[in-house]
């Protein structure tokens, strides 16, 4: 009987053994994944321009800024909180496309001010522009244009005001012209290496200066403000 009772503790004793084990090997792993899914680091950096940038109104040196539109977590754990702002300058001007080459706006940002005011240096490289996004817009020209389709009647009246901070409004409503975009593609869509601005190609672009080129022949470069860049962005 006596051993009959210490079998029985022991078998309890190695009952709860096995089940933590179970209960640590079964539940922890799950956990400790989500929480890796939640910061996910990556450099891929999504950001809307500020301010409209034209070639007729820019010079190299010009200060140039936008703003993160999701958050985001770099590779060393530095977190870049929606509405962080990269702050850049302008690297390479011409206004003009003629025979020694086409118009050109050089740009690169080099740190990023957070909302609690810390500035962190960068590495970072703009690999894609396209116009402001609008799901379900067939033509975001149109805001800004008080003469096309809705936009028409409101012209007329003389208490019309043009779109100034998206849809190519701002470069209309100044007189520098304005090329309607003929895609709209969201930011999931946008590829390194590509311009889905009118008319308007990347060159090149780089960490390093001049940092990205932006090349028309068509007409003066121009990025229109809440025109939307991926920004290749690495902690210095």
């Amino acid at each position: 009987m006596r051993h009959s009772g210490i079998h029985r503790v022991i078998f309890i004793a190695l009952s709860v053994v096995v089940f933590a084990t179970a209960l640590a090997s079964g539940q922890a792993p799950p956990q400790k994944a989500t929480a890796a899914a939640t910061t996910s680091a990556s450099t891929s950096v999504t950001a809307e321009l500020d301010k409209l940038v034209h070639v007729k109104r820019v010079k190299v040196g010009d200060a140039v800024t936008a703003h993160v539109v999701a958050a985001v977590v770099l590779p060393n754990g530095t977190e870049l909180p929606k509405g962080s702002k990269l702050n850049g300058q302008i690297t390479d001007v011409k206004v003009k496309a003629d025979k020694e080459g086409p118009s050109k706006l050089g740009l690169l940002f080099t740190s990023v001010a957070t909302k609690d005011g810390t500035t962190i240096p960068i590495q970072a490289a703009v690999v894609s522009v396209a116009p402001h996004y609008r799901p379900g817009e067939a033509d975001l020209l149109t805001a800004g244009n008080p003469y096309s389709s809705g936009g028409r009647m409101a012209g007329g009246s003389g208490s019309n005001t043009l779109n100034n901070s998206t849809n190519e409004g701002e470069a209309l409503s100044r007189g520098l012209g304005a090329r309607a975009p003929t895609t709209n593609v969201s930011e999931g869509q946008m590829k390194p290496g590509i311009s889905y601005l009118p008319d308007i190609t990347m060159a090149s672009y780089s960490t390093a200066s001049p940092g990205t080129i932006l090349v028309s022949t068509a007409g003066s470069v121009y990025i229109d403000s809440g025109s939307r860049l991926l920004v290749l962005v690495m902690p210095r």
